[in-house]
């Protein structure tokens, strides 16, 4: 508990923290959707950048059921919404600057942490709304996270409870 607080407290204190970016289609209406299907990727079949530990995926795929759940949406395996989850890795680009050339020493194999142009690569959670009806995504979001946020699946509830706060609720 004290730890799930602790990651609270420093995501809510960045100033990237819990920023959610959604995008939906013009066809999308929320009221049109009363179920949904999970589709968990593949561990096995995944492009380099990609989340392959199923132990995370399934801790994703079950805060994911348990939050659309709790929007009033009942999980069917024969519903037209289908939604998808990944969790992806995009390298920041890193910026020559001279501080490189200044100190620090090039053949020391721990000297790229000290670095300030030398940046981790940053994860993303995307979470994708596939209407089958419709043939194309209709509800998009992302937000930035720590992959190891992952390991705890009541810090993954919190993730997905933050990303699903964006999807309009149903009248």
């Amino acid at each position: 508990m004290l730890a799930r607080l602790v990651v609270l407290v420093l995501l809510t204190s960045c100033a990237s923290g819990f920023v959610v970016k959604v995008d939906s289609d013009e066809a999308f209406s929320a009221n049109k959707y009363k179920d949904f299907k999970i589709f968990k990727p593949d561990p096995f079949r995944v492009e380099s950048d990609e989340e392959e530990n199923p132990i995370r995926i399934n801790r994703i795929a079950k805060a994911l059921s348990s939050s659309l759940v709790q929007l009033g949406l009942n999980q069917n395996d024969q519903s037209l919404l289908k939604v998808s989850f990944s969790v992806k890795e995009k390298e920041r680009r890193n910026q020559i600057n001279s501080s490189h050339f200044f100190y620090g020493y090039r053949n020391d194999p721990f000297s790229y942490k000290f670095y300030a142009n030398d940046f981790p690569p940053v994860n993303y959670l995307s979470v994708k709304f596939f209407d089958e009806g419709l043939d194309k995504v209709v509800w998009y979001a992302n937000m930035r996270i720590n992959s190891s946020s992952l390991d705890d699946q009541d810090l993954a509830n919190e993730i997905i409870s933050q990303i699903l706060s964006r999807y309009p609720r149903s009248s």
